[in-house]
């Protein structure tokens, strides 16, 4: 089985796709799930998000250049303090979003970061019949060094996990990131998106999304719906 990375605008995967926007979409969803949300709506454009809280009764969260958008019910910070235990949202960012939206036609769909990286990595295993490719999500369509790490975090993972997956160029430039690397906080600070990210006074959510294995929570596409995300049952 083949472990492919793409740094950036991937050939649509066809079977596992983990999806990673470090700073800070997955890192954001896989963040709600562990405080207890029901169900999330990853929609790439502001009105449609707009129209699809709307429908559902859902939270409205979204962000454009890592500002929140006007009257949504919040942005796009890990560490928000909402009441989701229980609720819906709706999420709408500048670049993870879109990710999701062009992952489309592949059998499964996992959202995965430095956060979730091992549970990421275990499930895309148990899912994965020919192949998984951690789809980067990049920073306005130009490839984003807090996202590699990402990926080279659960490639990482999913090489212990199956040592015999094949790999290319890619998944050795990621890996080469993260091996031997004892503060994934300092690297991902290096990241142009995390020096933007930190002038807006988010540096306690750059710190978070360093959090390697924090957390358990994998959100996994509904295969019914192809903007639904939840936590299924294992």
């Amino acid at each position: 089985m083949r472990l492919h990375t793409e740094l950036l605008s991937p050939t649509p995967p066809r079977d596992v796709a983990v999806v990673i926007d470090v700073l800070r979409m997955t890192t954001t969803a896989s963040n709600l799930f562990a405080r207890g949300l029901s169900e999330l709506f990853v929609v790439a454009e502001l009105d449609d998000a707009r129209a699809q809280a709307a429908r559902t009764g859902a939270l409205l969260l979204g962000e454009r250049g890592g500002h929140p958008v006007p009257g949504f019910d919040g942005g796009n910070s890990p560490l928000e303090r909402l009441e989701v235990a229980g609720r819906s949202a709706v999420l709408c960012t500048t670049n993870g979003s879109r990710a999701v939206a062009a992952v489309a036609p592949a059998r499964h769909v996992l959202l995965g970061s430095v956060v979730n990286a091992r549970a990421t990595a275990a499930r895309a295993l148990t899912l994965a019949k020919s192949g998984i490719t951690l789809v980067c999500a990049g920073t306005l369509g130009r490839v984003s060094l807090d996202d590699v790490v990402g990926a080279g975090c659960v490639a990482r993972e999913l090489l212990k996990l199956e040592p015999s997956l094949r790999t290319g160029d890619a998944t050795a430039l990621a890996l080469s990131l993260v091996e031997g690397q004892r503060d994934l906080g300092a690297l991902l600070r290096r990241a142009e998106h995390a020096r933007h990210l930190l002038t807006l006074g988010y540096a306690r959510d750059v710190a978070f999304a360093a959090r390697l294995n924090a957390l358990e929570a994998v959100p996994e596409r509904d295969p019914k719906n192809p903007l639904r995300f939840t936590l299924p049952e294992r």
